[in-house]
């Protein structure tokens, strides 16, 4: 039987595939009516979404009373905030700290009992302590040289010499051990560097220039330090994000961002940040994996007094690609009596901070069609859009998964985007093909199609997303799926015996084809001889005339016969190249190849070929897998077949 060549084919497949032509086809420009599909248009959410990795955050608060779920902006803040001085965890000696009198009520609060997140940093120097010693005083005890300034609420304040050595290898003792009690600890969302400069943001606006010269300062020895605590806390912190409190100096900057930490400033105005960060640091390194973290850098009262808007300020923050925003507008009390300027303005900064995902648009098969013996496969197209201000930092998948009636899963399956989703940029959508298999126990009836994004390393994750129908596994409710029955496909979707003609099989280059009465089956075969040169590939080859199904399951198998071939380095194998509907190259599928040990005899090579989403034609050939090398070699090729295994 030949049917490579016949111009009933498309009519053939649709009626082995159980459907008529479609107006409503695969996506895939070309396939026409092999594949009929149903458009999905899933409804589009409003809500802030709470996600890993990005959120709204405000001071930590010990307090039960300051976050009733009532409260309007309970659901918004998910991250608390603790800055604190280092003489509050180590105030006495060197080596005896209160980690767990400081931490454990943190944790339990916010943690174990709210179900939320902890930021934290630690001071070396603070004009806002009230406490003479930011830094312990042991510290200068063992020779640490200082400068005494005067605090907002005390007369004087005792702080480090930053840039000294002594100091430094106090301090990178300091971060060592708390890096051993904090990092990686369930709901810890990030720390700061805190310990060179002013609240540990990069500047020493109390330092005289007389104070500078005096304790040896330079722009280079600044930068030294920096550098060595940036090491500290990238060895103390591997599995805890850590944020540089960033500046003016690109030096230090970029050698935190190249050492995996990340960019966070206390200096947001309606103007925009302190020191141009945004458009300088952000835009850049956000691209690089630098997570960007903005502070207002006044209350609210302060604004006022200023005149500046909340709403224009949140706005103007988001334009660079921030993951956090820390809203130290008011206290909690205030914020239970926020105006409606603030609670607008931080509602919409909720909407859009971070990354957010929305499924725009999906297809699918118009239905499942099962035969009782094989399993069914759902195509899916599905196009995504970020509709937040900042990239994802984490590779997820997504699972899909279809349920019956009651809700009992029949079929789910984990697939990996093939654009990763630390590539779906702010405002730009992002179209996916995959296909899933439902197993062929599924009985004809309705079901239901729903997605979730997971990290595979942490099945208990659930990324949101924009849109509605949310369950309480974090799955999306997209749309029903019917499923029907259909007759078992019996007939091969292409067959060649060479029974009358060459089927249009050509010849490469040195090679010649024809009709030769020596077969394995029926009265005829193909047979190829010649001097392959070494500018092709292969020895013979077939432009397939017929579609091939994208997102389906194929048995490739020929019979094939080698008389003679020299050198015998390179067995031959029968293979398919796929191609989409441009004819676009897609992947190869190959046999196994041909045992040299027994020539002259006919042996049945085989291959399992699951076509892309994309598939929709290709070409056979006979290949020796090489171009470097001349071959001499007598081929036959008979019983080709293309049989389809599983299919939408």
């Amino acid at each position: 039987m030949n049917r490579m060549a016949s111009a009933g084919t498309t009519l053939l497949l649709a009626t082995f595939l159980g459907v008529l032509p479609s107006p409503t086809a695969w996506a895939v420009p070309g396939l026409g009516d092999l594949v009929p599909m149903q458009d999905v248009q899933p409804p589009p959410s409003t809500d802030a979404l709470v996600n890993p990795g990005t959120g709204l955050y405000a001071y930590g608060t010990l307090e039960p009373s300051d976050l009733p779920s009532e409260a309007w902006y309970s659901p918004l803040v998910q991250v608390g905030y603790f800055r604190d001085d280092w003489s509050v965890l180590e105030p006495d000696a060197e080596g005896t700290y209160r980690f767990d009198a400081y931490f454990r009520p943190i944790f339990d609060l916010w943690v174990n009992r709210w179900h939320r997140r902890v930021a934290f940093r630690f001071m070396s120097e603070n004009m806002h302590s009230r406490r003479r010693y930011v830094t312990p005083k042991w510290v200068f005890d063992k020779g640490v040289p200082c400068v005494t300034l005067k605090g907002l609420y005390t007369k004087e304040q005792v702080d480090p010499v930053f840039w000294d050595d002594r100091y430094l290898v106090v301090q990178e003792r300091f971060i060592a051990d708390l890096g051993k009690y904090l990092d990686g600890r369930p709901g810890l969302e990030f720390v700061d560097i805190g310990c060179i400069g002013e609240w540990g943001e990069m500047h020493l606006q109390r330092w005289t220039p007389e104070m500078l010269r005096t304790t040896g300062f330079t722009t280079t020895r600044y930068i030294a330090a920096y550098r060595r605590i940036i090491d500290a806390f990238a060895r103390a912190f591997p599995h805890t994000r850590v944020f540089l409190n960033v500046g003016d100096y690109e030096a230090i900057n970029d050698y935190a961002a190249i050492k995996g930490l990340h960019f966070r400033q206390d200096g947001l105005t309606p103007s925009g940040p302190s020191a141009d960060v945004g458009r300088r640091f952000y835009r850049p390194y956000a691209t690089r994996g630098v997570i960007c973290n903005y502070e207002l850098h006044s209350g609210y009262d302060e604004m006022k007094a200023k005149g500046w808007g909340v709403k224009e300020t949140l706005a103007r923050g988001l334009e660079d690609p921030i993951s956090y925003l820390h809203i130290n507008l008011m206290s909690y009390h205030g914020l239970a009596r926020a105006p409606a300027e603030v609670k607008d303005a931080v509602t919409d900064a909720a909407r859009r901070i971070g990354f957010r995902f929305v499924l725009a648009r999906l297809r699918r098969n118009r239905a499942l069609w099962l035969d009782g013996t094989a399993p069914a496969r759902l195509l899916l197209e599905h196009t995504w859009k970020n509709e937040g201000v900042a990239p994802c930092y984490a590779s997820y998948a997504l699972r899909w998964t279809v349920t019956d009636p009651q809700g009992r899963v029949v079929a789910e399956e984990l697939l990996f985007p093939s654009h990763p989703t630390t590539l779906w940029r702010p405002g730009a959508e992002v179209t996916l093909r995959d296909v899933m298999t439902v197993p062929a126990t599924v009985a004809p009836g309705e079901y239901r199609l729903r997605v979730a994004m997971v990290d595979p390393a942490d099945p208990a994750l659930r990324v949101q997303f924009a849109i509605s129908g949310r369950d309480s596994e974090g799955r999306y409710d997209l749309c029903s799926l019917p499923a029907e029955r259909r007759a078992t496909a019996s007939a091969a979707a292409i067959e060649e015996g060479f029974e009358h003609s060459l089927g249009g099989w050509g010849a490469s280059q040195g090679m010649t084809v024809r009709v030769d009465p020596v077969a394995h089956g029926g009265q005829a075969s193909l047979l190829v001889t010649g001097m392959q040169p070494g500018t092709a590939w292969g020895y013979a080859q077939i432009n397939l005339r017929e579609p091939v199904l994208p997102a389906s399951r194929y048995e490739l198998s020929c019979w094939m016969r080698v008389d003679r071939i020299s050198p015998r380095t390179y067995a031959p194998y029968l293979k398919i190249g796929l191609t989409d509907a441009r004819g676009k190259w897609l992947t190869n599928v190959q046999t196994d190849r041909y045992d040299l040990d027994k020539l002259g005899t006919w042996q049945h090579l085989v291959a399992i070929v699951d076509t892309t989403p994309e598939t929709a034609g290709g070409h056979l050939a006979i290949e020796k897998g090489t171009l470097e090398s001349r071959v001499q070699a007598q081929i036959r090729l008979d019983d080709v077949r293309l049989t389809p295994l599983e299919t939408p």
